[in-house]
């Protein structure tokens, strides 16, 4: 029977050449964005996903795409450093709380217009009717942002008669516009939210990064948004599956009783003093965290997936697939310890680095912990684990998940 497929891209700066690397291990490596975009009915997308799918709608290789991440004049267009009395005025802020803006947020406008110019300038509304050749329609697309002014969550949306749309805006962004919106993380990261200066519709508005409103990883989004439009999309009857690709993300244990030891005091956490710069930090960071257990558990169960509590008789079919690489700890023996093919050092690296790596030897090592996930020593999140990462929903590699992928999805 017919499937409806969505894809749903995490946002994660650099980390999104993860979602690369999955696409081709799936589909091909020289697979081009419409190839990939022809197995889905559906896309949503955040942040450093956002920019992947900008590559998709180019119809670049998902090799170019690759080298969007791993090119370091890539990242420099759009990890544009700030300079100039606005650079020195968040330096004194970085020394006084630790954190503060690093890069130009109208600068990275100029760079994703540069790294889009057959679609960039094009509505989400406006895209072509047909991909390349005629060969398939384009799936729905939807990237979150969050207005800034009006503090809720934007969806902008290719589809603007959604049943789900609560604009009275007639059209959409462009695709460089929505994405731009959407990769703006605040507080420590862009100096000021994105603005469209010469889209009459939306220029009193400015836009922070959609994680900002919950939509980190967006799956939710597009089921919802597909759950609203059954009728209209002809598919009240039709199966949905949905694949989630995450950047990667840190699950540590808490050290506390009754859970196991480590002497590794990198492979867990300690409880830090809580402070107005601590809280500021962890506030401005956590936005971009996605337990296992929030946006995909919720999607899983939207499209009638089975709960299971019991790690010995784990539900690994189901409606969603999820694949993200996990820096956390393994436990064996009754003690947690490293994943295998990652040091002491690498990992202890891992849970430091940012989403906006930029230094060529962080993008290097996020390449290798992308290596070992896709081989199989580093444990892919599951849609739900217990407090052991013992899977209860999902699948526990990468392989597992592609072949659970592969078969839902035909």
């Amino acid at each position: 029977m017919p499937r409806f497929r969505i894809l749903s891209l995490d946002g994660g700066g650099t980390w999104a050449l993860i979602q690369v690397r999955a696409l081709q291990e799936i589909y091909g490596s020289d697979k081009t964005g419409h190839e990939i975009l022809r197995n889905f009915d559906m896309v949503a997308a955040n942040s450093g996903g956002s920019l992947v799918l900008g590559g998709l709608i180019e119809n670049y290789p998902l090799s170019r795409i690759l080298n969007l991440f791993q090119d370091a004049a890539s990242r420099a267009s759009i990890f544009a450093p700030l300079g100039g009395i606005a650079g020195f005025g968040s330096k004194l802020l970085e020394d006084a709380l630790g954190l503060g803006p690093k890069y130009s947020a109208s600068r990275k406008f100029l760079g994703i217009q540069a790294a889009l110019p057959r679609f960039g300038g094009t509505r989400l509304d406006e895209l072509p009717k047909e991909l390349d050749g005629g060969a398939g329609q384009w799936p729905r697309i939807v990237i979150p942002a969050f207005d800034y002014d009006l503090r809720h969550c934007m969806f902008f949306r290719s589809d603007t008669a959604s049943l789900a749309n609560n604009t009275i805006r007639p059209q959409a962004p462009t695709v460089a516009e929505a994405i731009h919106a959407s990769t703006n993380a605040p507080i420590d990261y862009f100096d000021q939210p994105a603005i469209f200066p010469v889209n009459a519709n939306y220029a009193p508005h400015r836009f922070w990064d959609g994680a900002v409103a919950g939509y980190n990883n967006p799956v939710q989004a597009a089921v919802l948004e597909t759950k609203a439009n059954c009728q209209r999309y002809e598919i009240a009857d039709t199966p949905i599956v949905a694949l989630s690709i995450g950047t990667g993300n840190t699950s540590l244990p808490l050290v506390e009783p009754g859970l196991p030891d480590t002497k590794d005091v990198e492979l867990v956490l300690h409880q830090q003093s809580f402070g107005l710069a601590t809280d500021i930090g962890t506030m401005a960071r956590s936005i971009v965290s996605d337990p296992p257990d929030a946006a995909t558990f919720a999607a899983y169960l939207t499209l009638g997936g089975a709960g299971c509590c019991n790690p010995c008789t784990p539900s690994i079919g189901g409606p969603l697939v999820r694949m993200n690489p996990m820096i956390r700890p393994c436990c064996t023996d009754g003690n947690w310890t490293l994943p295998c093919g990652l040091n002491s050092a690498d990992f202890a690296a891992l849970v430091r680095l940012d989403m906006d790596a930029t230094e060529q030897s962080d993008v290097d090592l996020i390449a290798k912990f992308c290596d070992l996930w896709i081989q199989g020593p580093v444990p892919n999140q599951a849609v739900r684990t217990n407090e052991l990462f013992e899977t209860l929903i999902g699948q526990d590699t990468f392989e597992a998940a592609k072949r659970v992928w592969l078969d839902i999805s035909q």
